[in-house]
C-alpha cells in the first residue's frame, strides 16, 4: 500500500466514523473504536476536531433509504479496517540476498495517522524505526 492509498484509507475511516457518531449510532468515540478495533486516541482526536459536535439522532423507523444505505456503507468501511489490519501489504525492502522482505507493513502510532494509518515498511526496515536510514553517498572522484 502506497502512502497515498494509506492516506485515502485513513480519510475514509475518519469520514465514516464521524458520520456514525453524528447520527448517534455510537454514544461515544470510545464505543465506536472498541467495536471496530480502531485505536482509541485516533477516534477521540477525529471527534475532537469536528467543528460541530451536535448529534442528530434519527430513529430507525424514520430512516430514508438513502440514509440507511449511507449508514450501512459507513459500517462496511469501518469493518474493512479489520481486513486491512490482518492482510497488510508486504514491506518489499530489498534484502542482502537480493530478495524482497515479506513482513507486513506497520500500523502507525495514533500520533502519526495524519500521514496515513499504514507505514511504507515493516518495523525492521523503517516503518517505526527510531534511527533514520540514509543512503550512502558515493565519494566524488575528480
Amino acid at each position: 500500500m502506497r502512502v497515498e492509498e494509506s492516506r485515502e484509507l485513513t480519510a475514509r475511516l475518519e469520514k465514516a466514523a464521524i458520520y456514525l457518531l453524528k447520527l448517534d449510532r455510537y454514544r461515544k468515540p470510545d464505543d465506536l473504536a472498541r467495536r471496530f478495533g480502531l485505536p482509541l486516541p485516533v477516534v477521540r482526536y477525529w471527534w475532537r476536531n469536528v467543528e460541530d459536535q451536535n448529534k442528530k439522532p434519527i430513529a430507525d423507523s424514520e430512516l430514508s433509504p438513502k440514509q440507511a444505505k449511507a449508514i450501512r456503507k459507513a459500517n462496511q468501511v469501518l469493518e474493512s479496517w479489520e481486513k486491512v489490519k490482518r492482510y497488510r501489504p508486504a514491506c518489499g525492502a530489498k534484502l542482502a540476498n537480493g530478495r524482497k522482505c515479506k513482513h507486513s507493513v506497520v500500523i502507525r502510532q495514533p500520533e502519526g495517522w495524519s500521514m496515513g494509518a499504514l507505514a511504507e515498511r515493516c518495523r525492521m526496515h523503517g516503518g517505526m524505526a527510531r534511527r533514520v536510514i540514509r543512503k550512502k553517498d558515493e565519494p566524488e572522484e575528480e
